[in-house]
């Protein structure tokens, strides 16, 4: 199931948007299920992502009394790293700002529905390829596969590398640290320490010489790799 969240707060828009949203997904993947809760409130729905929601999909509108669209897709890019963001506006001259919270489209309201369509299936092929997107795990008897966006961290202790994932998890691999990071071969992918590497959409902050993690952990970085990890993580998070 996609789970969509629209905010807008405009009432007769928001509807007329979710009929679209309907319309588009029956016509063009009629596999899918979809879930689509709306929001007349910026506040609502931050409020509610703090309460433990969470969303797939988010179609926010950046002119918002309280809190705008953008400072939201702030607090969507801290609790939900990989989901989708789609503003909706009637200016250009916000663009620059809302791709540094990594938006996939705009779709500028004078013409949404002709833009909506590509920004759908657009999203949909992001779907798709997260979900294509997964580790095969071989271990003893047991054989998984893992998708990227829920690997937390992996790290090597003792004779095994144990793979953290995002529900509480922690599987053992007997290939060695590097030849998995060589397999995932993706950017967000990144060592803190010889014995470590985090995923970088799990991450929340640097503090001193440690990152804090969304589930709360600590894991201390290098003082060789400090810098480096700094800087990758600004290029990322700024990409």
């Amino acid at each position: 199931m996609i789970r969509i969240a629209l905010c807008d707060d405009d009432a007769t828009f928001l509807c007329n948007l979710h009929q679209e949203i309907e319309r588009w997904y029956k016509l063009n993947a009629t596999d899918e299920v979809i879930a689509i809760t709306e929001f007349i409130s910026s506040s609502y729905l931050s409020q509610s992502l703090h309460e433990g929601r969470s969303f797939d999909l988010f179609l926010l509108d950046i002119e918002m009394p309280n809190i705008d669209g953008l400072s939201l897709a702030n607090q969507v890019r801290e609790l939900m790293p990989t989901a989708i963001i789609i503003f909706l506006t009637s200016h250009t001259k916000f663009a620059p700002e809302g791709y540094k919270s990594r938006a996939l489209r705009y779709v500028y309201k004078l013409n949404w529905k002709e833009q909506l369509p590509e920004a759908l299936s657009a999203a949909r092929a992001e779907f798709l390829r997260m979900e294509n997107e997964s580790l095969a795990i071989f271990h003893y008897n047991d054989a998984l596969r893992i998708p990227y966006k829920e690997i937390i961290y992996v790290r090597h202790v003792l004779r095994h590398t144990q793979i953290a994932t995002e529900n509480d998890q922690i599987i053992k691999d007997g290939r060695g640290l590097k030849e998995i990071h060589c397999l995932l071969d993706d950017p967000r992918f990144i060592f803190i320490e010889r014995s470590t590497f985090i995923n970088v959409d799990h991450l929340r902050q640097i503090k001193g010489n440690e990152v804090i993690l969304r589930n709360g952990l600590h894991l201390p970085i290098s003082r060789q790799m400090l810098a480096k990890v700094k800087e990758t993580v600004n290029r990322l998070w700024m990409g």
